[in-house]
């Protein structure tokens, strides 16, 4: 393995997993950035380097695709690297793999380096940029596509964003909205199949007590798939926050 990439172990516990024991997509998301988290302190852009600092990372795209999601008490290993750094970009992957070296999925990811006080982007220092070293290795080669919102949604959920889902750049966790993104699928598709393709632009950060609106639409896909487009929204706000695609696959 690369001395720029980096690993770490998880064991799905019963409280991530949904009611097909499986871990959930958000659980997932959430061992992404777990890693990459460890990762940042390992090397020594540790958290609090980055507050003292004025700095903070947000994520901007992810394109998740997974063969297989992770049952309760199954160990499994995540690794990450970044690819390549521009301007204020960061793009980071990750492979996870089972016990048994198997490939389970592979996440591409684009984060953006900002000014945590007026939230602007910022050219990413040499100091940062040198700690981590570059794995030019691809995860994902398609990358990140053009995403459309549902231009006729048939499902739509509302939220309100709470205490619980607010991160330490005080607003909403990115799992928080692919939580709310996936809720807009009907419960029978999440019984037959599981979303093996998950991509996602985040546009808009929403805050604590902002109403959530999310829409889906189901779009043609092929035998033994199906494909939706979802979009976040704030409409006390006036706010597009996020776009998604989504391709599920039966169990």
């Amino acid at each position: 393995m690369p001395a720029s990439t980096y690993q770490r172990s998880y064991k799905v516990h019963y409280y991530e997993t949904n009611f097909m024991l499986e871990a959930s997509p958000v659980t997932v998301m959430g061992y992404l950035e777990e890693t990459a988290t460890w990762h940042s302190e390992t090397v020594g852009n540790t958290i609090a380097r980055l507050n003292a600092a004025g700095w903070c990372w947000v994520v901007y795209r992810y394109h998740l695709q997974i063969s297989r999601y992770p049952r309760w008490r199954e160990k499994i290993t995540v690794v990450t690297w970044v690819q390549s750094f521009r301007r204020c970009f960061a793009y980071r992957n990750f492979y996870i793999y089972d016990a048994a070296g198997n490939l389970l999925g592979r996440a591409a990811s684009m984060w953006i380096f900002l000014d945590a006080a007026g939230k602007k982007p910022l050219r990413i220092p040499p100091e940062i940029v040198e700690r981590y070293g570059l794995n030019p290795e691809i995860a994902i080669p398609e990358g990140f596509s053009e995403l459309a919102g549902p231009e006729r949604p048939a499902n739509m959920v509302a939220f309100n964003v709470g205490a619980a889902d607010i991160d330490i750049n005080c607003h909403a966790n990115n799992k928080r909205y692919i939580h709310w993104l996936l809720e807009g699928v009907p419960l029978e598709v999440h019984r037959r199949a599981f979303p093996a393709t998950i991509e996602v632009v985040y546009k808009k950060d929403a805050y604590y007590g902002d109403y959530i609106l999310s829409q889906c639409q189901e779009i043609e896909a092929g035998d033994g798939i199906r494909q939706y487009l979802h979009r976040l929204t704030c409409p006390e706000k006036e706010l597009e926050l996020t776009l998604a695609r989504t391709i599920w696959q039966d169990r």
